[in-house]
């Protein structure tokens, strides 16, 4: 298996065990696939952590990373991640964010 498998791989074992602290540092790994990962793995842990290092994530400069943090708060269902997307809506450019941004919307009045 590769680095780049081992880090995968390390990514789901970390979401696994609640781990956000230890995967908050894979979200600026060289690697495109293992940045979108963490930022994704964030998503799924019910951590303050893990919700402030996805808030900056929104605004990150690669479409792909904004897009995956929109998403992975979506996913942690917090309210307070709605206020963060809907400022990010009013400046947001690429198409695949807007959509992404339409989406982790829907997805939070669902939870509310």
């Amino acid at each position: 298996m590769t680095m780049f498998g081992n880090k995968l791989a390390k990514v789901e074992k970390l979401v696994a065990k609640g781990k956000a602290d230890a995967l908050i540092p894979l979200t600026a790994d060289k690697s495109e696939e293992v940045r979108l990962a963490a930022v994704r793995a964030l998503g799924r842990c019910d951590d303050d952590n893990a919700f402030n290092a996805l808030v900056p994530l929104v605004h990150a400069s690669e479409a792909s990373m904004r897009a995956a943090a929109i998403s992975a708060l979506a996913d942690m269902g917090r309210p307070t991640g709605r206020v963060h997307i809907e400022h990010q809506m009013r400046v947001e450019k690429d198409s695949q964010v807007l959509t992404a941004m339409q989406n982790a919307l829907s997805k939070l009045k669902d939870k509310m």
